[in-house]
């Protein structure tokens, strides 16, 4: 396993699997198209957000896409995970782990005191966070209209 920043290229071949990610993140809440994936990742990239990525057999098998709020209510910076994903053919293998924990003491070293992320209802990625120490802090519910 070796996770490093995502070079130019590597950006270029999860770019596809954006709108996957987001959509099995979300558990079907958002299915957004390919332009609107990758503009949310330039978006984050151009403020400063960073993408690590996880190789095997010499191709991505996941990424980790993170950088930093400003809380709305305190000002205080934090680290946000924006995006974890680990291609299905790579799963059960520790990389959403290895990625996480790169990505939570790159943001340690950055200076943030708190990492925030959302996690939908459902996603089974929520007992990974609760084992890496991440607890609820709040719930977001939505009504259709």
């Amino acid at each position: 396993m070796n996770i490093t920043h995502a070079t130019l290229g590597e950006i270029e071949e999860i770019t596809p699997h954006l709108g996957e990610s987001l959509k099995e993140g979300s558990r079907g809440y958002y299915q957004i198209e390919q332009d609107q994936a990758t503009k949310m990742v330039q978006d984050v990239l151009n403020d400063d957000g960073q993408i690590q990525v996880v190789r095997e057999d010499d191709k991505v098998a996941g990424w980790v896409l993170y950088g930093q709020q400003k809380d709305s209510f305190s000002g205080e910076n934090i680290g946000f995970i924006y995006d974890l994903y680990v291609l299905p053919d790579y799963r059960s293998r520790g990389f959403a782990k290895a990625m996480m924990e790169n990505a939570l003491t790159e943001l340690k070293l950055q200076g943030m005191t708190s990492v925030r992320l959302v996690v939908y209802a459902g996603n089974e990625a929520k007992q990974l966070y609760e084992k890496l120490g991440f607890a609820e802090n709040r719930t977001v519910m939505n009504k259709p209209l």
